[in-house]
């Protein structure tokens, strides 16, 4: 009779998962999974092809788990953009190890320098109809807001900007998007 089954795929993915998150992307391997589950690396390879395709599925938890924050934030806010980069600051500090792992890695590349306007489109259309400018205007207020939220976000998560409160990220935000828009010629309102 085989032996039983102790450690579901799920089971062993969350373990996984705990482990990024406390100890960071370089501490996910096959002996640390095992010792997380308190047992041995053999569900681990019969549950999954190898440590590829686990470590692909806690990339994707990882990217779930910050796309829902973003989106809990941003629902219902008179000011969804300025919530967005609030939720990416919010995330680099309360989850310092996951943003590192989404946020802070060499990316796959074909080298071509394709910014691949179809996956911000959202964030531009929320740009767009929150500040009533075209879809172009927004995508290039996004690009230029993105480099210093990403940068403050860095700062955070590796604790280079040890302290800072939520109001004065915000308000950090607020300077950066005005100062872009400043840039662009797009008048605001004073709200």
């Amino acid at each position: 009779m085989p032996p039983a089954i102790r450690f579901s795929r799920e089971a062993v993915l969350n373990a996984a998962y705990q482990l990024v998150r406390r100890d960071g992307p370089s501490a996910l391997n096959a002996r640390a999974v095992a010792r997380e589950l308190g047992g041995s690396t053999q569900p681990i390879f019969r549950l999954f092809s190898g440590m590829d395709e686990l470590r692909n599925e806690v990339l994707k938890l990882a990217e779930a788990a910050c796309r829902d924050k973003m989106l809990a934030r941003m629902q219902d806010s008179c000011t969804p953009y300025l919530e967005l980069g609030m939720a990416y600051l919010l995330f680099a500090r309360d989850e310092p190890a996951l943003f590192k792992l989404l946020f802070m890695r060499d990316r796959v590349s074909d080298g071509s320098c394709n910014d691949d306007d179809d996956e911000y489109r959202w964030v531009y259309e929320i740009i767009a109809s929150s500040i009533h400018v075209k879809i172009e205007t927004a995508a290039l207020l996004y690009q230029r807001t993105w480099v210093y939220t990403h940068g403050l976000a860095v700062g955070i998560a590796t604790k280079y900007i040890p302290c800072i409160a939520e109001k004065d990220m915000i308000s950090m935000l607020q300077e950066s998007f005005r100062a872009a828009a400043n840039q662009l010629g797009v008048a605001l309102s004073a709200s």
